[in-house]
């Protein structure tokens, strides 16, 4: 009987580790060499892309739909050397929309160029491109639909509303995330964010001054462009008269020196602006340093010995005045 041939494991296996080790020498080589060349070709136009400051500035970022309106695009294009590139060199391109671009003849001289945007007449999204050599800006700008939005409804206050305050609160209904407009007497008082259920109500950012006043309101949205004014409403501002502290006024020294200084102090209500002192014919203005409603103020006494009276004007921050006169007396010796 033969003997049985012994299985040759080793030359089984060998071909096959050399097959394996060829493909991973195969895969570092395809490795190398394709990071070789990204590295190459970046370096290339690394090198031969210009060095240069390439700002594109629109005016704005975006337009009515009306097919009227314009707006323009500044570019300035300057080299290594600070030098500005002429604007010939520049094309603009228009990527998406319908538009018409015009270089302007008349622009500033610190620019390369300025180019005219023509608007649509249907809203729209708008990609322009700008470039000059290898370098490429691209903006983009929106043709927004131009009908005005709805005017507001003021809830509050109700016409003929008497305020105690006078900042008071105004409240109502506007279209989502917009903005409203509150008028005091024709004049812009305040602008309001509208949330997106539509509500608003904040008080007024200026304060009003006593009397009668007209109140209206208008819309703005994102654009800017703003609704038609509501009918005016009437509101009365009654704000108390400010209050003087008069326990805790004080006068250090009294009495002063001809000549010499003396300090002031004097607590008022809250809403006073300005506190102004009034002595022999003078008028210094006091301050509250410390937002405490307590103004203060170092006061130059009269050169002459007498008995002086010393009478206050307050300011509120509505603008209202009132003059609070000889409320305090001081000696000069």
């Amino acid at each position: 009987m033969l003997p049985r041939p012994k299985l040759r494991l080793r030359s089984l296996i060998k071909p096959n580790f050399w097959i394996i080790a060829l493909l991973l020498l195969i895969g570092l080589i395809s490795l190398v060499y394709a990071d070789g060349l990204t590295m190459i070709y970046q370096t290339w136009n690394s090198l031969t892309a210009p060095r240069v400051s390439f700002i594109v500035r629109p005016e704005k970022l975006y337009l009515p739909a009306d097919g009227i309106s314009q707006l323009y695009i500044d570019v300035q294009v300057k080299d290594r050397q600070d030098q500005l590139i002429n604007g010939a060199e520049i094309t603009a391109t228009i990527i998406n929309g319908e538009t018409v671009l015009t270089d302007m003849s008349n622009f500033p001289t610190d620019l390369s160029k300025r180019v005219l945007v023509q608007a649509p007449q249907q809203p729209q999204a708008i990609t322009l491109s700008f470039r000059y050599q290898q370098l490429i800006k691209t903006i983009s700008l929106e043709a927004f639909d131009p009908t005005p939005p709805l005017a507001p409804i003021i809830k509050a206050p109700i016409d003929r509303t008497v305020f105690t305050t006078a900042t008071p609160i105004v409240s109502g209904e506007a279209p989502p995330n917009t903005k409203v407009e509150i008028y005091i007497d024709g004049v812009l008082n305040t602008v309001m964010p509208v949330d997106e259920s539509g509500q608003f109500a904040h008080e007024l950012e200026a304060a009003v001054k006593k009397g009668l006043h007209k109140l209206s309101a208008a819309t703005m949205n994102k654009y800017g462009t703003n609704s038609s004014t509501t009918p005016a409403i009437s509101i009365e501002i009654r704000t108390p008269d400010p209050e003087i502290d008069l326990l805790n006024l004080r006068i250090k020294p009294n009495p002063v020196t001809a000549g010499k200084s003396f300090q002031f102090f004097v607590p008022v209500s809250g809403g006073t602006k300005e506190v102004t002192l009034l002595l022999d014919n003078q008028s210094y203005a006091l301050l509250d340093t410390n937002n405490s409603s307590v103004f203060s103020g170092n006061i130059p006494a009269p050169y002459k010995a007498g008995l002086y009276q010393i009478s206050l004007i307050i300011t509120t921050k509505s603008g209202d005045k009132v003059i609070a006169e000889k409320i305090a007396p001081i000696t000069v010796n």
